[in-house]
């Protein structure tokens, strides 16, 4: 019998230990590179979409072309970088405005060329789930419990389901 509590004793001791050793997991998922995210939304758009195997082949093709050329602009259009606590000039100021103002007027042109290709083989309600219409004014925060973009599936990042919280679990954590 005293062996019999010793050992259970020692088992509830091991496990404890172990469960104090077993942290929380951080959301330390892999980076993607620019081809890896493009290749895992044309995944997550075609499901989305339910999008035909030859849907999904054509769409395939046009989206990996909108993409790059998104991603380009983006590039070219890279916001300058200023001292953290400085004071903007008038002038700064004026041309970051007409920086960010010229870089919309060439996303919506960008948009209105590939909305046209995507509506080819799409509908007009697929083709604004791929364009982001939806999402015009920026991507608005899920919850409030943490940072980003609204919280509707898995981000690549982290490779995790990120909903609403209804039952007011915790989000998951940044990945640093």
């Amino acid at each position: 019998m005293k062996k019999i509590v010793i050992l259970a004793i020692s088992a509830i001791f091991v496990a404890n230990m172990s469960a104090q050793e077993a942290k929380p997991a951080k959301c330390e998922g892999k980076k993607f590179n620019k081809a890896e995210k493009i290749e895992f939304d044309i995944k997550r758009l075609t499901n989305e979409l339910m999008l035909s195997d030859q849907q999904a082949e054509k769409f395939a093709v046009t989206y990996r072309e909108y993409a790059g050329k998104l991603d380009d602009l983006f590039e070219a259009n890279k916001p300058a970088q200023f001292e953290p606590g400085k004071e903007l000039t008038d002038a700064e100021l004026d041309k970051m405005a007409k920086q960010r103002l010229e870089g919309f007027k060439k996303l919506a042109e960008l948009q209105t060329k590939y909305y046209d290709k995507f509506r080819k083989d799409l509908s007009a309600r697929q083709v604004q789930k791929v364009l982001r219409f939806d999402e015009a004014f920026g991507p608005k925060p899920c919850c409030g419990k943490h940072k980003g973009p609204k919280c509707d599936g898995p981000r690549p990042e982290c490779g995790k389901k990120h909903g609403h919280h209804p039952n007011g679990s915790k989000p998951a954590p940044k990945a640093e």
